[in-house]
C-alpha cells in the first residue's frame, strides 16, 4: 500500500511517513516526525519528532512537537478540525478530540474531549471551554512559504567555537559561546525575520545542549553560560491566544540564566525566566518562573495560556 503525499505539504527530512498514510495539501510535518496509517486533511501541522498511528486529522489541526498519538495496532484517534494538540502531549487509542478542543503541554488524554473545551494533566481532565471570536480557521501557509524561499533551510551555520555531534536540524539564528556543545540530534529553529525580532537562540559560555534537545526560538532563547540541558529537553519560546477561532501566535521568550540545570525529558515553555543556578526536574513541565536558585517539577499550565504554537520560522 503506498502513501499518498499532497504536492503542495511540506515534509522536511528524517520523517517516516508509512505506507497507507495520506497526507493533505497545505500540510507541514516537521523534522523528524513518524506517520503510520494515518489521515491528514489539509493544512494540518506536525512537529518536530511527533509520531501519530492510526490517527485521523482534520483540517486546520495543530500538533506540537514531540506528541504521541494513538498506537500502533491500537484503536483509531480523531481529531477535529482546529484542534490543538501540546508538546509532549499523550492520545491513547481510541480517543475521539473535538472540533476546537486544546489539549494542554505534557497533558494524558486517556478519554474524549469535547469540542472547544482545553484539558490539561495526566490523565487530562478539562479546565474550562474555550470563549472563541469566530475569525477564520488556522493558516499557516505563509510561513510554509517563507520556509520554502530559504536556501539553508534546516542548515544555519554553528557560530565560531562550538561544536555539534551532527545529525539534527538547525534552522535558527545561533549566536554566542564560546564553549557550546550540542549533543546528536539537536533540533534549533527561530529566526528574527519571523514573527518576532527577537527570534533565535542566545547561548553564553561553556553551555551544554543534550541529545535530541529541540529549541524552538520564534519568541527567542536566551541561555545563560555555564548552564546544562539534559538529552531530550524542549524549550518553547512561543503559543497561542485560544480566545480567537485562529489561535493565533504569540511570542513567549525564554530566559535561561547562568549555571541552570535542565534535567532530561523537561519541557520548558514561555514566557517564562529561569534564575542563576535553576534547577529543573528530569520530565517537568515548566509555565511559570523558577526563581534565582530554585528547584523546580514542573506545574500544570496556566489556564490564562495555550503552550506551544506550531514553530514560525
Amino acid at each position: 500500500m503506498e502513501h499518498s503525499l499532497a504536492p503542495s505539504a511540506l515534509i522536511e527530512g528524517d520523517t517516516d511517513v508509512a505506507p497507507g498514510t495520506t497526507v493533505g495539501p497545505g500540510s507541514w510535518i516537521r523534522f523528524g516526525a513518524s506517520l503510520s496509517g494515518s489521515a491528514l486533511a489539509s493544512g494540518v501541522f506536525v512537529g518536530f519528532r511527533s509520531r501519530l498511528d492510526r490517527v485521523s486529522a482534520a483540517s486546520g489541526c495543530q500538533i506540537a512537537s514531540l506528541a504521541r498519538i494513538g498506537r500502533p495496532g491500537g484503536a483509531p484517534v480523531t481529531i477535529g478540525a482546529g484542534a490543538w494538540i501540546g508538546a509532549r502531549a499523550v492520545v491513547d487509542p481510541g480517543v475521539r478530540i473535538g472540533p476546537g478542543a486544546v489539549v494542554a503541554a505534557g497533558a494524558h488524554a486517556v478519554s474524549d474531549v469535547p469540542p472547544d473545551t482545553i484539558v490539561v494533566g495526566r490523565p487530562a481532565r478539562a479546565l474550562r471551554r474555550r470563549v472563541v471570536t469566530e475569525d477564520e480557521a488556522p493558516d499557516f501557509t505563509a510561513t510554509i512559504d517563507r520556509v520554502r524561499a530559504r536556501t539553508d533551510a534546516g542548515r544555519a551555520p554553528l557560530p565560531a567555537h562550538w561544536i555539534s555531534a551532527g545529525g539534527g536540524f538547525l534552522d535558527a539564528a545561533l549566536s554566542g559561546g564560546p564553549g557550546v556543545s550540542l549533543g546528536p540530534g539537536v533540533v534549533a529553529m527561530g529566526r528574527p525575520d519571523g514573527p518576532s525580532a527577537r527570534g533565535g537562540v542566545r547561548v553564553g559560555t561553556r553551555t551544554r545542549i543534550g541529545a535530541g534537545a529541540i529549541l524552538e526560538g520564534s519568541g527567542g532563547i536566551d541561555i545563560g553560560p555555564e548552564s546544562d540541558l539534559g538529552d531530550g529537553v524542549l524549550v518553547v519560546s512561543s503559543g497561542h491566544d485560544p480566545g480567537r477561532r485562529s489561535l493565533p501566535w504569540q511570542d513567549g521568550p525564554v530566559r535561561i540564566g547562568a549555571g541552570v540545570t535542565i534535567g532530561a525529558g523537561a519541557t520548558i515553555v514561555g514566557p517564562c525566566r529561569l534564575g542563576d543556578g535553576a534547577v529543573v526536574a528530569p520530565d517537568s513541565v515548566v509555565v511559570r518562573d523558577v526563581p534565582a536558585g530554585g528547584f523546580t517539577t514542573g506545574v500544570i499550565p496556566s489556564a490564562s495560556r495555550t503552550p506551544h504554537a506550531p514553530p514560525r520560522a
